[in-house]
């Protein structure tokens, strides 16, 4: 893992949808807040189940994010582009990942610290509501996504599970 420039990092914020919804301020007390890592092609971001310790922004590349499925095994459910959140756990209670996510091609990351970041947002409200706010219009859009493809993974089975 990488650790950049706050200046840096500020400017990979600010190139997709999460980090360009936020003021410069905010912009800046992340960047302060993070590193960047990279992932080669096939790498494991996060395990289901793991404890996540960063939010992730992704930079540059994509990435898988899966779920072990009852008699399928794992199952890509949503991919995720530059600009989007992975371990958006970090921020929820128990700070454990929902799903597995892998890197589909070489992808960069910008990681907030976690705990870090938790004690930022309990400190500073302006903060709390502008990330906060981003991070639920994210969490909002995955769960619309992972359940269309749920819909889709089930309808394909030719026997009902009951």
């Amino acid at each position: 893992m990488a650790t950049l420039k706050s200046s840096t990092l500020h400017a990979a914020l600010t190139g997709g949808w999460f980090g360009a919804g936020l003021s410069d301020g905010v912009r800046t007390q992340l960047a302060g807040l993070a590193t960047e890592a990279t992932y080669p092609a096939g790498a494991i971001v996060l395990h289901e189940g793991a404890p996540v310790d960063a939010l992730g922004i992704v930079v540059e590349g994509r990435v898988a994010i899966q779920l072990h499925v009852p008699d399928r095994g794992m199952q890509t459910i949503l991919t995720v582009e530059p600009g989007d959140l992975v371990g958006w756990s970090a921020l929820v209670t128990p700070h454990r990942s929902t799903s597995t996510v892998i890197a589909l091609e070489p992808t960069t990351v910008v990681n907030v610290d976690g705990p870090a970041l938790r004690a930022a947002i309990e400190a500073d409200p302006v903060l709390a509501a502008a990330v906060l706010s981003r991070v639920l219009e994210a969490v909002g859009r995955r769960l619309t996504a992972t359940r269309t493809q749920l819909l889709d993974l089930f309808a394909r089975s030719a026997e009902e599970p009951w």
